[in-house]
């Protein structure tokens, strides 16, 4: 097992991974099912969730969003 396996955790894991030979390349299968999907997108919202929730209470990373958000003037 590579170190990228053992650092994968298993009970979080939303694809199946299959590693096979297939001439001289190395082929890597991922195949998901539809709970595995809604798994990683609720993981994703809960993620965004916690980001919204830091810029709302921490003034540096409004500042921060304020000055990437805001466009740059273009000069024609």
């Amino acid at each position: 097992m590579t170190p990228a396996d053992q650092a994968t955790p298993k009970a979080d894991a939303a694809f199946s991974i299959r590693r096979r030979q297939r001439r001289d390349r190395r082929v890597i299968q991922v195949s998901s099912s539809v709970s595995a999907m809604d798994a990683l997108r609720a993981r994703i919202r809960a993620q965004s969730e916690k980001v919204a929730v830091h810029i709302q209470t921490d003034p540096a990373a409004q500042a921060f969003i304020s000055d990437w958000t805001t466009p740059e003037p273009q000069n024609h």
